[in-house]
């Protein structure tokens, strides 16, 4: 219930899980969230859609597991100058290309 005088605010959300927005559903700094899957969305400078923030929760508020699809769907470059991981297997849909700079890694453990 939102409080007197204020219009609440509802990003772009699914309650389905793996549902994950494309480029096209967002402008560059709106939030989308899978309330199923617990995983925050925007989209970045690059246009790119990329996750922020997710991770699974367990007894007591717990952080400890971070989680990740198993399929790119999306192009997706990372900055230039940072590091990325997953944990495998990962596949790469056709059409879509993962971009390492010179100087970054990504880590598929």
């Amino acid at each position: 219930m939102s409080q007197s005088g204020f219009t609440p605010i509802r990003p772009y959300y699914s309650t389905t899980s793996t549902n994950v927005p494309t480029t096209g559903n967002m402008l560059t700094g709106e939030i989308a969230i899978n309330t199923a899957d617990r995983v925050i969305y925007t989209k970045d400078g690059t246009g790119a859609v990329v996750s922020i923030g997710n991770g699974a929760t367990g007894g007591g508020g717990d952080t400890i597991f971070v989680q990740n699809g198993q399929t790119v769907n999306n192009s997706y470059s990372i900055p230039s100058g940072i590091n990325a991981m997953s944990t495998g297997p990962i596949a790469i849909a056709a059409g879509a290309v993962v971009t390492i700079p010179s100087g970054s890694v990504w880590a598929i453990i």
